[in-house]
């Protein structure tokens, strides 16, 4: 009787069981392909000033919102500027505070996980006055509801009562006076912080100049 051979995957696979086909072994290898980070390039950079090139930039308007306002909302960062055109950020910082080095590797930081973190929020004293009025507009008509629902339920028919009356005349006086407001106030913003180093703090407000706003 004449033996036949076994090939030699099929002994080192009886030696070692445990040892992953090659369909799993590519799975497990893609599998631990960690995801792409954004690209950049440091363009220039000086003491209190430094400029990224992003390509990211030039292709996704929420990321340049995002990146500007997380790198805004840093109280060492002075002012940000991207150009989409050019793909790039120019970042001006206070010196002396924190070391060159360290705050660009901060900066680096805030580039890879812009995308992942809460800008900070903006608001208006436009903003801030129309939430108001819109308040005070919904409370009467929801009042006014309720004092028809009673005439009816009352008299058995709508009746235009002294409240309706009281009620529809303020609504007019709101409105009027909500469009006059809202002509002659400015457009002054202020940037709402709520950073991980401010939770036990309350929040506050720094006025954002007219130049800044964008």
């Amino acid at each position: 009787m004449t033996s036949r051979k076994r090939p030699n995957s099929d002994k080192s696979a009886k030696l070692n069981p445990h040892l992953p086909s090659k369909k799993v072994a590519k799975s497990v290898a893609k599998e631990a392909v960690p995801s792409a980070k954004i690209s950049y390039s440091i363009v220039h950079a000086i003491p209190g000033r430094i400029r990224f090139r992003i390509p990211l930039l030039a292709r996704d308007a929420e990321y340049i919102n995002k990146i500007k306002s997380v790198m805004e909302s840093d109280k060492r960062v002075i002012n940000v500027r991207a150009n989409p055109q050019a793909a790039s950020i120019v970042i001006n910082y206070k010196v002396g505070v924190t070391p060159d080095r360290q705050m660009r590797e901060h900066l680096v930081s805030l580039i890879q996980n812009a995308q992942d973190l809460a800008a900070p929020k903006e608001v208006t004293i436009k903003s801030i006055v129309r939430a108001t009025f819109d308040a005070l507009i919904n409370l009467i008509d929801s009042t006014r509801k309720i004092n028809q629902a009673r005439n009816v339920v009352v008299y058995r028919r709508f009746r235009t009562d002294i409240w309706e009356r009281i009620l529809f005349t303020s609504r007019s006086i709101i409105k009027k006076l909500k469009s006059a407001t809202m002509f002659f106030l400015p457009n002054k913003r202020w940037r709402l912080y709520g950073n991980d180093e401010m939770k036990s703090q309350p929040l506050q407000l720094q006025a954002v100049s007219e130049g800044d706003a964008v």
